[in-house]
């Protein structure tokens, strides 16, 4: 998994929170080789703001995924602040690049509007959050 990437995170079906799907323009990066290669994967233009570090194994990818203290502006307009571990199954795509397809995010999920405090727009915690992580 390397390039240009669209993270997708929608919350969980039981949070009380909107379910439109929240997407960010992303960078990723090979990332490490012992033990388990992974892959670093960046926001474009902020890469402090949100961060998934992935550890690859077969066909597969597992790892943290969250938001420093301002948490990460959307392509929606809509402010994420994310504690999480995500995992998915790994797919080629077209151009034989990985993707994930369909992932679930284990932890921590809060909205607000842009120049809102954490959480103004609800917070959840979850097992079931679920994420995508397309080429672009």
């Amino acid at each position: 998994m390397t390039g240009r990437y669209l993270l997708s995170i929608v919350p969980a079906p039981g949070c009380a929170l909107s379910r439109t799907p929240l997407t960010f323009p992303m960078g990723a990066v090979a990332a490490g080789t012992t033990p388990h290669p992974g892959v670093q994967v960046v926001l474009d233009g902020s890469p402090g703001a949100l961060e998934l570090e992935l550890m690859s194994v077969s066909a597969t990818v597992r790892g943290g995924m969250g938001t420093t203290g301002d948490g990460a502006l959307s392509n929606e307009g809509t402010r994420l602040w994310l504690h999480a571990v995500g995992s998915g199954s790994v797919f080629r795509a077209t151009d034989g690049r990985g993707e994930v397809t369909s992932g679930t995010l284990m932890g921590y999920v809060a909205l607000g509007r842009a120049d809102d405090d954490e959480g103004a727009l609800g917070t959840c915690s979850a097992r079931d959050h679920s994420f995508t992580l397309r080429i672009r």
